[in-house]
């Protein structure tokens, strides 16, 4: 490789390899791991989802088959019922074994760093906003008031697709959780974290008729000052639009 060429990416590749000659050793921290799941105070409002009583739609491999990135929206909202749908598909839980709460989607060391925030555009029974998701109440906590999928928009390097959505799905890694483990390696896990999530709403959209397109352009400062995040401890990583077809 030329060294002229090796940038801060190449670097982190390199220096996050497991060598065996270079594993370290001992044991976890377990006095002082991260809390699995982010709350916010009693006084925000909550709308519980709607539970995952049944499970109607497409075939699993007709939806495999149908998947693709849809980018054009009609302007229609979409029901609660199947945002709730949606947001289970990315983060429901669905089983509670040897101390943990197993989700629809894998994670490294079952750490689970990823956080969900969906921006409301158009939604039967939901003001516009923006919503963190609380995995362990199946809540939908609303952090922020008002129509701000024009910001959203801008931030995401004025894509039109995220103004047009019904809704837009942000996800964002509590970096320290998956690190308490993995150390710098963790970063790593993080995106595949956010990879299998994103391809479940991707799934989950498709199965309910619904055009769904991931995003991973965007200017990260203003998507971190959109949601309320201090872009550190917590970063944003990823996001996904969710619409009626046009």
């Amino acid at each position: 490789m030329d060294r002229k060429k090796v940038g801060i990416g190449d670097t982190y590749h390199q220096w996050t390899q497991y060598r065996r000659e270079e594993m370290a050793g001992g044991g976890l921290d377990w006095a002082n791991q991260p809390p699995p799941y982010k709350e916010y105070p009693h006084h925000f409002k909550r709308i519980p989802i709607q539970p995952m009583i049944h499970f109607e739609g497409k075939s699993f491999w007709q939806t495999i088959a149908e998947r693709r990135s849809v980018r054009d929206y009609v302007p229609h909202p979409i029901p609660f019922e199947e945002l709730s749908k949606l947001v289970w598909a990315t983060q429901g839980i669905t089983a509670k074994a040897w101390g943990f709460d197993f989700r629809v989607a894998p994670s490294a060391g079952a750490l689970y760093p990823i956080e969900t925030y969906v921006v409301v555009n158009r939604v039967e029974g939901l003001s516009p906003g923006i919503y963190h998701f609380s995995v362990k109440k199946a809540q939908l906590v609303l952090i922020k008031e008002g129509s701000l999928g024009q910001e959203c928009s801008r931030a995401a390097l004025g894509q039109a697709i995220i103004e047009e959505a019904a809704c837009i799905f942000v996800w964002t890694a509590m970096v320290e959780r998956s690190k308490w483990k993995y150390r710098e390696r963790a970063y790593r896990y993080i995106y595949m974290d956010a990879g299998h999530i994103g391809q479940n709403l991707y799934l989950a959209a498709t199965a309910l008729g619904l055009g769904c397109c991931t995003v991973g352009a965007f200017f990260d400062e203003e998507m971190d000052q959109l949601i309320g995040i201090d872009g550190k401890s917590e970063i944003s990583v990823y996001l996904g639009a969710v619409g009626k077809i046009a």
